[in-house]
This record gives C-alpha cells, sequence and structure tokens, in this order.
C-alpha cells in the first residue's frame, strides 16, 4: 500500500537572507498527513482578488478550489502560520 505524499515544495534557507532568501529543494516526499483545501473566491482566500486573475492571459478566472497535502513539516509551517495571521474562511484543514 502507498501513502500520498506532500505535495508542497521544500524550501532551503540560505545564510544570506539578503541576496537569496531561499533555495528551491525540489518536491517534497514525505508522507501526507493532512489535506488543505483552499476555496478561491477573490476574498476567502485572503489572495485579494489576485487569486481570480491569469496574469499570463490577461484574463479573469472563474473561483476554484486548490487542494494540498501537507506532511508533518509542512503542517507545522501551516499552523504557525495560522497563528499568526489568523484562520481563513476559505480554508479547510483535514488530518488524514
Amino acid at each position: 500500500m502507498t501513502f500520498p505524499t506532500c505535495t508542497l515544495r521544500v524550501t532551503v534557507p540560505t545564510f544570506n537572507a539578503e541576496f537569496v532568501p531561499e533555495e528551491d529543494g525540489g518536491m517534497c516526499a514525505a508522507q501526507a498527513v493532512a489535506s488543505l483545501l483552499i476555496e478561491h473566491d477573490g476574498e476567502k482566500c485572503g489572495d485579494g482578488g489576485l487569486c481570480l486573475f491569469d496574469p499570463e492571459e490577461g484574463l479573469e478566472v472563474d473561483p476554484w478550489t486548490q487542494t494540498e497535502l501537507l506532511c508533518v513539516d509542512h503542517l507545522h509551517e501551516h499552523e504557525r502560520a495560522v497563528a499568526d495571521r489568523g484562520e481563513l474562511v476559505g480554508e479547510t484543514l483535514t488530518r488524514l
């Protein structure tokens, strides 16, 4: 039986944040422990409407739902961010 893996990318902090704040470490390969659904409707997600605009095409897009799978480390980062900014109405976290 295979377990779902985290869908976020690993970021690696660097020593000199003035020039390079972080590096892309590739996709996270850790086992997912939670699922995060984010409703992008321009308000609930906290994007201030930017989520309903496609910068490549220059067109408005319909509301959509984003699904992310989080490992233990990314879940901890998400919980810390929620503690700092407060919960968003459009986020639903489900532990797997």
